[in-house]
């Protein structure tokens, strides 16, 4: 638009003062070394304009010659791009309809002219894992990582996961703690991590995890409270095994203080404890841990314990249902004072225990106490009430 404006005003000047200085064109000398140019005043601004008109002229021949070839370049782009995305839609599509052959070669084809190849290679690695294929699978992964260097941790959790379904877990392993080590402790990640951990029973590394895992709600209470039971569990029956009831007890020690007298940690502790016959080690800790949890499973480890002197035993549980009148503790002190032979107070405590709360189990052991006083109308009744609880 400037352009044409400059024209017209040299063309409209032209026209107004060209009549009048036609008498009086004027001369211009123009010398350079040994040349010089001689010529008059209206010749000089008629050829400055026709000079500017010829450059104009260029400009645009020119621009037209490079913006074909522009034009030319960016079409065969567009549909590089356009066939690209055909490739990957029918790609996806195939994955999901399980056709994984035709997935994977139309993903691969996918990836020239996609900038978004790194999809196409994530999903043809699930596509020819898919085929037991895992070498391609591996092969597909890495071409990922260099195609876009960045997404380190999108292609990890890929093959991690792939690893997963396939039963390479120590490899998924290896590769999620080195992702951890990279990029921190990820929620796409700790999922990844708990469920590899419980499968190859790496629960001292699972119980390490619990904790991020309820902070960033990836799991709820009742899940964390059984996946800690579950651990715990895990954990002391490998101890067991490898290092016995010492070992047992060491690793209960490096626990932190307040978790150590929990009950779901004292149970499974104590019943490993009695299995490998530390009955006296297991006693003292559910005693332990009775003071500071009322909690009726500790009471109830307590009827496994096979000591030779129950008495010390009896005495604390004595002076304990003197201030806490419950069933559960009633019970007990009845199945300890039978191991301990001492049916009198055996059966005066299963009878209180049945009087808050009428058990099966306790029927039967009064049964068994009739029995032995060869009362058998009262344990045929025991009997009745024993039955009638359990058909109930």
């Amino acid at each position: 638009m400037i352009r044409l404006a400059i024209i017209v005003a040299f063309l409209a000047a032209g026209l107004i003062i060209g009549p009048d200085i036609a008498g009086r064109q004027g001369y211009v000398l123009i010398a350079a070394g040994q040349y010089t140019i001689e010529s008059t005043v209206t010749v000089l601004l008629i050829s400055a304009v026709l000079f500017y008109l010829l450059l104009l002229f260029l400009e645009w021949l020119l621009g037209r010659m490079f913006g074909l070839s522009h034009r030319t370049r960016g079409w065969f782009i567009g549909r590089r791009r356009r066939k690209a995305l055909n490739f990957t839609q029918t790609g996806m599509q195939a994955l999901v309809a399980e056709d994984y052959a035709t997935a994977e070669k139309m993903l691969v084809k996918g990836t020239k002219g996609n900038e978004l190849a790194l999809l196409n290679y994530l999903n043809a690695a699930t596509a020819a894992q898919a085929q037991g294929n895992d070498s391609k699978r591996d092969d597909y992964l890495r071409q990922a990582h260099e195609q876009s260097p960045g997404a380190s941790l999108a292609v990890g959790i890929t093959q991690a996961k792939l690893q997963i379904q396939q039963g390479q877990l120590d490899q998924a392993l290896a590769g999620l703690e080195q992702l951890e080590q990279d990029h921190g402790s990820q929620p796409a990640l700790l999922k990844l991590q708990k469920e590899v951990y419980l499968a190859l029973g790496e629960w001292e590394k699972l119980l390490a995890i619990l904790d991020n895992l309820s902070r960033k709600q990836l799991i709820q209470d009742d899940e964390k409270q059984r996946l800690q039971q579950q651990a715990y569990e895990g954990w002391f029956d490998r101890t067991a095994r490898q290092d016995g009831s010492e070992g047992l007890l060491n690793a209960w020690q490096g626990l932190p203080r307040k978790q150590k007298y929990q009950p779901d940690i004292l149970i499974p502790l104590c019943d490993r404890l009695i299995h490998l016959k530390a009955h006296q080690e297991a006693q003292q800790l559910l005693l332990d841990g009775m003071d500071k949890h009322a909690d009726n499973r500790l009471l109830a480890c307590m009827t496994q314990l096979q000591l030779s002197d129950y008495h010390p035993l009896l005495t604390i549980l004595e002076k304990r249902a003197k201030q806490e009148n419950s069933h559960q503790l009633h019970s007990v002190l009845g199945q300890l004072y039978l191991k301990d032979n001492q049916p009198k107070e055996a059966e005066e405590h299963l009878q209180k225990a049945v009087a808050l709360q009428p058990e099966a189990r306790d029927y039967v052991l009064l049964a068994g106490l009739a029995e032995q006083r060869k009362d058998l109308a009262k344990a045929n009744d025991y009997y009745r009430h024993s039955l009638a609880l359990k058909t109930a």
